[in-house]
């Protein structure tokens, strides 16, 4: 009785298979260093930009346009205007400990405060009651050439908004000042710029996986046989 040998697969020495290769990049060091830098990236992140306790972001609406045929307009202080733009800046306390109005740099020192730009004409600036924390007792006094942020307490989490209405569309507005502990107010970006910057950076990231990608497979690609 003749004795069945099993069949070898043709093409041993083929190149692997897309899976193979994909899984093989994944596994990589190239991958690995990827991933490092990822997380070094969210290391800076966590410890750098998120650590200080006052934080503050600014954006900018127009409320008002005003045209030949729909002439709308807004009464401030006796004037009326035809164009106006609102911007809303946000300052909150992401600290692990609460701010009291008390340790807060005096009126003449270094206060909290807005300062308005020599370009722009702030016609009126208010509390937002909306988006300010219900818990918090906040209120705007003038100050020389900005609007003075008052409070009793800032607790963790808590916010307060600041409405400006002027004629100019600018959208960077700041607050500075001091306090006990606090040395700088960090600038963080609004919702509308998160979303823009998540974006470039998941083009970019994706652009850059493929490059690799690209490269690996052509680095690892068999060379025909002569």
């Amino acid at each position: 009785m003749r004795k069945r040998h099993h069949k070898k697969f043709k093409n041993s020495h083929c190149s692997p298979t897309f899976i193979n290769r994909l899984w093989s990049f994944l596994i990589s060091s190239s991958m690995e260093f990827m991933l490092a830098i990822l997380a070094l990236i969210i290391g800076y992140y966590q410890f750098y930009i998120s650590r200080p306790i006052l934080e503050y972001s600014s954006s900018t609406d127009k409320i008002i346009s005003s045209s030949p045929d729909m002439p709308l307009h807004i009464h401030i202080n006796g004037i009326d205007y035809h164009n106006i733009y609102k911007s809303t800046v946000t300052l909150s306390n992401n600290g692990e400990a609460a701010l009291s109005g008390d340790d807060v740099s005096p009126k003449g020192h270094d206060p909290i405060r807005i300062p308005f730009p020599p370009q722009v004409k702030v016609l009126h600036y208010e509390i937002d009651t909306h988006q300010t924390s219900p818990d918090v007792d906040a209120k705007l006094e003038p100050g020389d050439n900005s609007a003075i942020i008052k409070f009793s307490f800032l607790n963790p989490g808590d916010t307060i908004a600041v409405n400006l209405f002027s004629e100019h569309e600018y959208d960077q507005y700041k607050i500075v000042g001091s306090a006990v502990g606090v040395n700088k107010i960090t600038h963080t970006l609004n919702n509308r710029q998160t979303h823009k910057i998540l974006l470039i950076c998941g083009i970019f990231l994706l652009i850059f996986y493929i490059f690799l990608t690209y490269r690996y497979f052509h680095h690892h690609k068999r060379l025909p046989r002569i």
